[in-house]
């Protein structure tokens, strides 16, 4: 009865559904590229699909961390005002003396 239900629904949908929750996909890449992942794939026991996952998160990861630290970049590189800058002075005044008063 399940398998026919499968062949009725069919055979893509059965796989899909059973295999994996996931987007199923084709992609081209050359093959040295592909031999390469082959090996490593059966190297750390991963499959191919682990494999490409787990590439295109960190390659997507690696994009969001270089975009923080441009903005990061950016915010930090213009010129503190003179009012930041004496608060900052006074905060630093007024905390290290409090610490420096304070027994542990």
């Amino acid at each position: 009865m399940f398998y026919t239900t499968i062949f009725r629904i069919g055979i893509d949908t059965g796989i899909t559904l059973w295999y994996t929750y996931s987007m199923k996909t084709a992609i081209s890449i050359p093959d040295e590229i592909f031999r390469e992942a082959e090996r490593a794939a059966k190297k750390f026991k991963y499959t191919r699909s682990e494999l490409f996952t787990i590439a295109v998160k960190e390659f997507l990861e690696k994009i969001r961390s270089k975009r923080l630290l441009s903005v990061l970049n950016e915010v930090y590189s213009e010129e503190e005002a003179t009012d930041e800058i004496l608060l900052r002075q006074k905060g630093k005044k007024y905390y290290s003396h409090k610490i420096l008063k304070e027994r542990f």
